[in-house]
Parts: structure tokens; C-alpha cells; sequence
């Protein structure tokens, strides 16, 4: 998605592996459906732990409710949004994609690692976090312009760095 603010026309909603009934609860309601529907949002994915896949209609909506994927990255690439758990995985395939994402730590979680990580990033301008209770309150914001102008581009990858510090760690390539 390039820089310039536009609302997102599909919309991913993540838990990953764990359950997060809160941010199921809520995104799956019927006044936060409708508030969707007001905001040019005409596709909702949520990917859950659920027994089925189910495809329904809300207005003029498409509502898709799915099962855990072993192809997230190819998912992530079909949206123009994302509202995440705060899960280290899903906040950097969607980073590293450059879409627009929105996090909601899921703070029943050990140690609250979730609310940590999600702060330091947003603290960086990369993405956005909220609350389950203030969700749809910041969802109308972020819909409306959820591509910040001075979002700093995400680092890309660098697959030999941790195994060259593995390396020097353990003493090999000296």
C-alpha cells in the first residue's frame, strides 16, 4: 500500500494461535459491524481458531471467518489493513509488508510482553495500538488515515545477522 492516506477496503482482524475472545467478541458484534460498514470497509477477514470457515454478508459487507493459516504471509498480502494481537510474528509479517496496522495487546497474556512490545513500537511510529474497549473509538481515526505520512520504513530482514552473532558467540569465523 503506498504512503498516502486511504481507507482500507479489506480489513484483517488476527488473534494468531492463542484465543482472544475480547477482540473476537468486539469485532464480531453487531455495532461494531455496522460501524465497519459505514467506513468503506466492503471486507472483514478474521482469522481465529475457529471449527470452520463461514462467509457471510453484513450490509454490503463480506464477512470471511477463517481457521489458522499456514500461509499468514499470503493472507497479510490480500488486505489493505490489519488489526493484530500484539504477537511478535504477526506484527512483523505485517510490517514488513508496509501495510497499516493497528495493534490490540492481549494483556490477559504472561508478563504483559504484548503491551510492551506494541508501546515500544508505536513509541518508534510504526504502527498504532489500542485497547479492546477504545478500539472502535480509534478504529473511525486510523480508517479514516491509517498510513501515517511520517511512519519511518520498517527495517527489511536480515537473515545472516543472527547467525553471524551465533557464530562469533560460539567462537567460529575467527
Amino acid at each position: 500500500m503506498s504512503k498516502e492516506a486511504r481507507r482500507p477496503s479489506t480489513l484483517l482482524v488476527t488473534v494468531g494461535s492463542t484465543l482472544f475472545p475480547p477482540l473476537t467478541d468486539l469485532v464480531l458484534s453487531s455495532p461494531f459491524l455496522d460501524h465497519l460498514s459505514t467506513q468503506a470497509v466492503s471486507r472483514l477477514i478474521v482469522h481465529l481458531d475457529y471449527k470452520g470457515a463461514v462467509t457471510f454478508s453484513w450490509k454490503e459487507m463480506s464477512v470471511e471467518i477463517m481457521r489458522f493459516t499456514d500461509d499468514f504471509e499470503g493472507l497479510v498480502k490480500q488486505v489493505d489493513g490489519v488489526i493484530s494481537h500484539a504477537g511478535s510474528g504477526s506484527i512483523l509479517t505485517v510490517l514488513r509488508r508496509a501495510i497499516p496496522l493497528l495493534v490490540v495487546p492481549n494483556t490477559s497474556l504472561m508478563d504483559n510482553h504484548q503491551a510492551e512490545l506494541a508501546s515500544a513500537l508505536e513509541a518508534q511510529g510504526f504502527l498504532t495500538v489500542s485497547t479492546v474497549e477504545d478500539l472502535q473509538a480509534k478504529l473511525a481515526g486510523w480508517l479514516r488515515s491509517p498510513a501515517r505520512q511520517d511512519a519511518p520504513p520498517f527495517p527489511p530482514l536480515e537473515s545472516g545477522r543472527f547467525r553471524a552473532i551465533l557464530d562469533e558467540t560460539a567462537g567460529f569465523g575467527r
